[in-house]
């Protein structure tokens, strides 16, 4: 009986401390889309703007890859620009970036928001076109510490989404330091 009770218990502090995960990655998704709502309004803005308080960089790349022929990435980062009250510019923040490429036959476009204050991955999204007329999409969210707090992966079995929630992590701060080494901030 003892044995029964402690199991129970034990069983219970798993489902207890499950919910409130749970809870904490609702909580989690629920701000990260509201980050992701701004940053697009803010994005929308911009490109309205005679002279944008954010700038854009933009970049493409053509390469040549074994087995899936000729790749064209396109990438778009929107940046904040910092400037003092005098207008000296202090540097810049990446808050945002897409990339758009193909692999073979498929269609890739992949979003990463990020955190202004630390360059580090908030929400990353991908949409696959496979080329047979079947779709991929993946969403990430991100709790601050890097941990992932949810994701939602619609994909076809046998293509599969080629954004994985680490894959997301690191290829984010690749465009990161990407972007840092262009612009010299």
């Amino acid at each position: 009986m003892k044995k029964l009770s402690i199991l129970f218990l034990c069983l219970l502090a798993t489902v207890a401390t499950q919910a409130q995960t749970s809870a904490k990655a609702k909580e989690r998704v629920a701000e990260i889309r509201k980050l992701y709502a701004e940053a697009k309004e803010r994005m929308a803005y911009n490109d309205q703007e005679e002279y944008p308080a954010v700038t854009n960089m933009e970049t493409t790349w053509y390469y040549m890859a074994p087995g899936a022929g000729p790749i064209k990435h396109y990438v778009k980062y929107y940046l904040n620009t910092m400037e003092t009250d005098e207008g000296e510019i202090l540097g810049q923040t990446c808050y945002f970036v897409s990339d758009s490429y193909n692999s073979g036959a498929r269609k890739i476009y992949e979003e990463y928001l990020l955190d202004e204050d630390t360059g580090k991955l908030v929400f990353a999204y991908t949409y696959e076109e496979n080329g047979d007329d079947t779709t991929n999409e993946g969403r990430y969210y991100y709790y601050k510490n890097g941990s992932l707090a949810h994701k939602d992966e619609k994909a076809n079995p046998e293509w599969g989404v080629t954004l994985s929630e680490d894959y997301a992590k690191q290829k984010a701060a690749n465009l990161y330091e990407a972007m840092k080494l262009t612009t010299n901030f």
